[in-house]
């Protein structure tokens, strides 16, 4: 996490301290903005660093909410928000009530139920439960995969159903047939130690447009540290 995040979570000593820093959304939205973008903002569809603030309701001649912004790779023009892509895309819930529950779920040093924390931020049990699981998921999406990296890329579903009015699907390169399937690439961890007991290495896997160069790039950029040591097999482009 940044600095600016650190120093906002280490002055939140009390229950009081925290609804005082997180009762403003646009607050909020700022301190989101660090932890997710703590080098500042990337663009979750295509990666590029650079992107322009959209306005906000103030304006008269165009109304989007606050914090969208706007990809300004010309190829991509993909308009996102802080949340976009995340474990929080597409919530219904004010950002202060998900940082509200963040903190508290950090500061339980053995866990918090979901119905402890439904009662705390004023949700239904299943809403926290899933809350629960998404606020792990952003957390440790913050720490970038560092040692030796173990990446490869797999095609999942079934087989495509074929429309009668259709032809048949082709034959690709080296007779293998055109697939529908969703391409995934995962990314594992080697553990620091392989005995009995020792704890294993962190693994992820990501949904991609393809199993290109350019795509695993996009991927490796945002989960792993830039002193990797990278492995893979020769199926999988890097370049």
């Amino acid at each position: 996490m940044s600095e600016a995040v650190l120093t906002t979570l280490s002055g939140i000593q009390t229950v009081g301290d925290m609804v005082a820093v997180f009762n403003d959304e646009g607050r909020c939205r700022r301190f989101l903005e660090a932890m997710v973008w703590p080098a500042g903002r990337i663009c979750p569809a295509c990666g590029y660093r650079h992107s322009i603030a959209l306005a906000g309701r103030d304006s008269g001649k165009y109304r989007a909410r606050p914090g969208l912004y706007q990809c300004s790779n010309d190829d991509c023009r993909f308009q996102f928000t802080v949340t976009t892509r995340t474990p929080l895309h597409s919530t219904k819930l004010p950002l202060s009530v998900w940082l509200k529950a963040m903190w508290l779920i950090l500061q339980s040093d053995k866990g918090l139920s979901s119905v402890r924390l439904a009662e705390a931020i004023g949700v239904s049990q299943p809403t926290a439960w899933r809350m629960g699981h998404a606020l792990r998921l952003l957390v440790a999406e913050q720490n970038q995969r560092g040692g030796t990296i173990e990446i490869d890329g797999f095609y999942i579903g079934d087989r495509p159903r074929r429309n009668r009015d259709e032809p048949a699907l082709g034959r690709g390169r080296k007779g293998r047939r055109y697939t529908l399937k969703t391409p995934v690439l995962t990314v594992v961890q080697r553990p620091d130690a392989v005995s009995i007991g020792a704890p294993a290495g962190r693994a992820m896997a990501a949904v991609v447009a393809n199993l290109s160069g350019f795509e695993t790039e996009q991927v490796l950029e945002r989960e792993i540290e830039p002193t990797a040591h990278l492995m893979c097999d020769g199926r999988l482009s890097l370049l």
